[in-house]
């Protein structure tokens, strides 16, 4: 009987100290960034500049590249909004809770 009543302090000091900790708080994630793709991220090119004393001709020529220049960066641009999308999709994946 002699070792169980120091015993029984130590088991209730144990048992009271494991009551009085806070539980671990999670660690926040970490910010996931978006990769993009080489060019994806390229900048459109500008417009060409029209000089004084152009014909019909050589105007339409210049609208005709002006116009699939733009075209071209359209899709880049649509491209890129959907490779942000899909990047957000999956980390927003992630960062959902997991029902076990």
């Amino acid at each position: 009987m002699r070792f169980v009543i120091p015993a029984l302090p130590v088991l209730l000091a144990a048992l009271l100290a494991g009551c009085a900790t806070r539980p671990a708080t999670p660690t926040p994630p970490v910010t996931q960034r978006c990769v993009v793709p080489p060019g994806a991220d390229s900048a459109c090119p500008t417009p060409q500049p029209l000089k004084p004393g152009l014909t019909y001709r050589e105007l339409l020529e210049a609208h005709l590249a002006d116009r699939q220049q733009l075209q071209r960066c359209a899709l880049q641009h649509e491209e890129m909004r959907r490779i942000v999308a899909a990047c957000n999709a999956r980390i927003d994946a992630l960062a959902a809770p997991r029902r076990d």
